[in-house]
């Protein structure tokens, strides 16, 4: 999925009578910055999670997505003063039964020709986006896989606030709108074959966005 698999080494006690080494590894998580991985959106925070190593007695480990966060300095650089801040989660489960809590972040954005220096919505308003904000994520994690559901996560520009920019220019307009944060809120039942696919070789999202970089 990612163009750079081997990011990081890490120590481990030694297999000792019968507590595995690889048993000390499983359920390791690690935060790595997606420019390291694929050499755009450095701004992007991806957390892994060790489930299993790749082959027996091999030293290589192989992980799963668990997490998507966003750096500090670039959710305070998207903030504007005189427009209202559009927060919002969602709770979802993919189709192979992992549970996410997606939050999504969006600023109001000035009308076509408008002459007012402020760009606040109304309650009412914030409402109806959220609303749209929700149903769009909910049906995107629902229909979609982990494998399938990841790359729209962190792909630039992204399809789903794509969309939810779009449908909310009815509403209220709104810019800046990104998925701030993923969490894992519960896993699935360990399954090697839905792991061996998230590290098959396929033309996905992420490669095609490193290209475009390049």
């Amino acid at each position: 999925m990612f163009a750079k698999r081997d990011f990081t080494i890490s120590p481990v006690n030694v297999t000792a009578g019968e507590k595995l080494s690889s048993d000390n590894m499983k359920g390791r998580v690690y935060t790595v910055s997606l420019g390291d991985l694929s050499s755009f959106a450095p701004h992007k925070k991806v957390k892994l999670i060790v489930d299993e190593e790749s082959d027996k007695g091999s030293k290589v480990a192989l992980t799963n997505f668990y997490g998507l966060d966003t750096t500090r300095d670039h959710n305070c650089s998207i903030i504007k003063k005189w427009h209202t801040t559009l927060e919002s989660f969602i709770d979802a489960k993919t189709v192979d039964g992992f549970l996410l809590r997606v939050f999504i972040f969006a600023t109001t954005k000035k009308k076509r020709g408008q002459q007012k220096a402020t760009s606040y919505a109304q309650q009412s308003q914030i409402k109806q986006i959220r609303k749209v904000m929700s149903t769009i994520v909910t049906r995107e994690i629902k229909k979609s896989t982990l494998k399938e559901l990841v790359p729209k996560l962190l792909s630039e520009p992204c399809p789903i606030t794509e969309e939810i920019t779009k449908k909310a220019e009815k509403i209220f307009p709104i810019q800046n709108c990104i998925i701030r944060k993923v969490k894992t809120i519960k896993r699935a039942k360990f399954d090697m074959t839905q792991l061996l696919n998230m590290h098959i070789e396929d033309t996905t999202v992420l490669q095609k966005k490193e290209e475009e970089a390049k």
